[in-house]
Order: C-alpha cells, then structure tokens, then sequence
C-alpha cells in the first residue's frame, strides 16, 4: 500500500528557499494552476518540497482560499507519486509553489487533471536536465 501522508519535512517554509526559487526557478502552466519550481541537488529528507498560494486579489473572501488550498493540497497529495520517483531515480530535489490564477473557484476534479499535467511537465523537466 503506497503512503499518501504529507510530512512538515514536504512543505516549503524557508524564506531563503522560496526567494530563490522565485528568484531563479522555471515556471509551468496549466490554468488554473501555475507553478513555479528550482531543480536541486537530491536531498535526504523530502525529494520535493511544496506551497500553495491562493491570491486576496482573485479570490476575496478566506472561506473560498482555504477551500481551494485544501483541494489544490489533496490533489497534490494524491499525485505526487508521479513525481517523487523519478526525482530520487535521477538523484535531484525540487521546490515547488503552486499559484491559482482563476478568478473564480474550481472544481476539485478540474484541479486535479490540471494537478496531473503541471507534476509530469515538472518531472519531465527535471529529469532531462541532466
């Protein structure tokens, strides 16, 4: 049975790690989601680490946010292993933040296929870099 838990050691806090990534990372789309990512060297402790960002500016009240970043989060947590694998096989890390760009708030379904597209256009582009 494969282990669908999301650890602290997943989640990306480090102000130093978001800024170079903002700074210096690859950016993929699949609207409503955008990500932003750095390929690194392979670390011991979590291969991928993730944020969520859900605009003020797109979605005003927080009810509709945390609804969003709970789906944006499951979706992400259901999926990863299409990423994580190949990471640890090629012997690289990544940091990735995902943004929501609509305006209006999407169904969980939607999210997820979108989910899907951005994790393999990320580890295509990680493991290529060879």
């Amino acid at each position: 049975m494969e282990n669908f838990k999301l650890y602290k050691r997943e989640k990306l806090c480090s102000h130093t790690a978001i800024n170079l990534m903002f700074a210096k990372g690859k950016s993929a789309m699949c609207y409503p989601l955008r990500a932003v990512y750095r390929v690194g060297e392979a670390r011991p402790e979590a291969p991928a680490r993730f944020m969520i960002t859900i605009p003020k500016k797109k979605i005003r009240k927080a009810v509709g946010r945390v609804l969003l970043r709970r789906r944006t989060r499951e979706a992400y947590r259901l999926n990863r292993s299409l990423l994580v694998p190949a990471l640890s096989e090629a012997g690289k890390s990544v940091d990735v933040a995902f943004i929501y760009l609509s305006k209006s708030p999407a169904d969980y379904a939607v999210i997820e296929e979108k989910m899907k597209t951005i994790l393999e256009k990320i580890q295509k582009a990680a493991t290529d870099n060879d």
